[in-house]
């Protein structure tokens, strides 16, 4: 893990400082709390479902659209899954990445040259149960070693919250020419044999056949994990890792950790994507990324996509989503949703635009032109973050004027800084995005509705944690994915990670001040910007900004059990 050296070198013997926990009994997040609920509602980001949601909180002013577009209903018909035998060309060439980035960022693009060019081509079968697709990736090394092999990851073999579909590859090849493959850890874990060591600086280019099939309403029950994001259920196709990405190399070398059932499966380099998407003329699609070209093929219609510097690309499809649109700060945010759930819809518009306003000024400026929330079915989840598009559960939908609703909205929106444009190891440090993130959804409430509803907010988190404290016991917040999986009761992964993280950041924000604290926040965004950051980054940006040492309040939050 990336902080082990650095808590070895502390004193483990510092007891930790005593929190008082305010009851908050007369805010609306507390009069209506029930023993049974997480605050944050979360256990990996999938936000977990909880067992008995039913808090009340301040109403979120619904503001009016500023223009909106339908994409007509349909209700697909189920159908067996049919061959594809046209040729799928892929995109003859890497786009132009500043098409999805707003001005002010495309300066970013000079100094991720090396990063990794993703081309791909997929083509959807009309019963949306399979798909295949082409690939080319342009990998760079830049790292200061000759690699010998390169490894993909292939998520959704790995089940769990996958569900159970599958991924396959086919007609590998190294710059043209035949490679040797083996595959392991469940088909996850491609490794590809290079011809001829890749030394620092030089490039490479892998070229592949894929193909899918996707499960149907999560996977079976024997596979209860599944959260959704690589699903067909309610006529909505949702693919997350539905191509072969690229592992992360870095200091402890190749990251080949397996896919997680409670937490993010997703580690990954900033890469370049073009994308073409062929799909069925009646479906409505959001992807990341924005759309720079459309043509016929037959009866598929067929959409160019170009992403800009991002972690992965996201694809989410339904014959039944309805659109409404808005622009904020020269963003659109699009809110895509199912037959009934207008009203929601509105709200997540509200909410998102809200979000990213405050975030813009609190952290630094969103960089890319679109932001898609969406209304998707899931199961274990309550929402799930993607470079550019967010997704939040059609359960939460049904009953808009729940707080779960609005804080899982704004907890998404907030992964676009804490994760898709900062990225972190998700497996060492999975603390590290969703701590922040959840921290930022209480600036949410803070800035765009009252201090009073932030207020009530975090007083539930404390009280939530202070009762899992006592219940079960506490854990180190700074402890790795693998650990908490290892104690088999994701309760502690869900309190630490979120809830015990968001409470320390709130707890450092009182001990520097909010000029200190914000403007952490904006150099730490800035200098990690597109790149993979550390808790070491993090934590030495707060040092810096307050112009202290902060090793005792660090060691008593993150690195100590109470």
């Amino acid at each position: 893990m990336k902080f082990d050296d650095r808590k070895k070198s502390r004193s483990l013997t510092s007891s930790p400082r005593a929190d008082s926990f305010s009851k908050g009994a007369n805010h609306p997040f507390m009069r209506a709390a029930t023993v049974g609920i997480l605050g944050l509602l979360v256990v990996a980001c999938a936000l977990f479902t909880p067992p008995t949601p039913n808090i009340s909180a301040d109403p979120t002013t619904i503001a009016p659209t500023d223009a909106s577009l339908s994409a007509t209903p349909a209700i697909a018909s189920p159908q067996q899954p049919t061959s594809i035998t046209k040729e799928l060309p892929l995109p003859p060439t890497p786009g132009d990445p500043a098409l999805a980035l707003l001005p002010a960022a495309r300066k970013d693009i000079d100094r991720l040259v090396q990063a990794p060019r993703y081309l791909l081509a997929l083509q959807v079968d009309p019963s949306l149960s399979s798909f295949v697709g082409q690939a080319r990736i342009l990998y760079t090394n830049q790292e200061n070693v000759t690699l010998d092999e390169i490894y993909l990851r292939l998520l959704p073999n790995g089940k769990k919250s996958y569900g159970d579909g599958s991924l396959t590859v086919s007609q590998l090849r190294v710059d043209g020419a035949s490679a040797t493959t083996e595959l392991s850890d469940s088909d996850t874990i491609l490794k590809v044999s290079l011809p001829v060591g890749l030394a620092p600086g030089e490039r490479t280019e892998l070229s592949m056949a894929f193909q899918g099939t996707i499960p149907l309403d999560f996977g079976d029950e024997t596979n209860p994990a599944g959260y959704g994001i690589y699903n067909l259920s309610e006529d909505v196709l949702a693919l997350s890792g539905w191509y072969p990405i690229l592992a992360v190399y870095d200091a402890q070398g190749w990251n080949l950790d397996p896919v997680s059932a409670i937490g993010d499966s997703v580690y990954s380099d900033t890469a370049f994507y073009t994308v073409r998407i062929c799909a069925p003329q009646d479906l409505a699609v959001a992807a990341t990324g924005v759309q720079t070209a459309q043509h016929l093929q037959s009866d598929l219609a067929c959409m160019d996509f170009e992403s800009g510097p991002t972690r992965d690309f996201f694809i989410i499809a339904s014959r039944n989503f309805t659109i409404l649109s808005r622009e904020v700060d020269n963003v659109t945010i699009n809110s895509y949703y199912l037959p009934g759930h207008e009203t929601a819809a509105k709200l997540a518009l509200d909410v998102s635009a809200s979000s990213l306003e405050v975030y813009n000024q609190k952290f630094g400026p969103y960089p890319f032109p679109e932001l898609d929330v969406v209304d998707a079915p899931m199961r274990n989840a309550l929402g799930v973050e993607y470079p550019g598009i967010i997704l939040v559960a059609s359960s939460l939908y049904e009953t808009p004027d729940r707080p779960d609703f609005t804080v899982a909205t704004a907890h998404e929106v907030a992964h676009q800084w804490w994760y898709s444009v900062v990225g972190n190891d998700v497996f060492d440090e999975p603390w590290l995005d969703e701590g922040l993130t959840t921290y930022s959804s209480s600036l949410y409430y803070e800035f765009a509705q009252s201090p009073a509803a932030a207020q009530g907010l975090l007083d539930f988190w404390r009280q939530r944690y202070e009762r899992q404290r006592q219940e079960i016991g506490d854990e180190r917040v700074t402890a790795s994915l693998e650990y908490f999986e290892s104690l088999n009761n994701p309760q502690f992964y869900g309190g630490v990670v979120y809830i015990k993280a968001a409470l320390f950041f709130d707890a450092l924000r009182q001990e520097i001040g909010d000029q200190a604290f914000f403007a952490a926040l904006q150099a730490y965004y800035q200098a990690r910007k597109f790149e993979i950051a550390t808790a070491q980054d993090l934590l030495a940006a707060f040092e810096t900004a307050s112009g202290t040492s902060l090793d005792d309040f660090y060691q008593q939050w993150l690195y100590s059990i109470e």
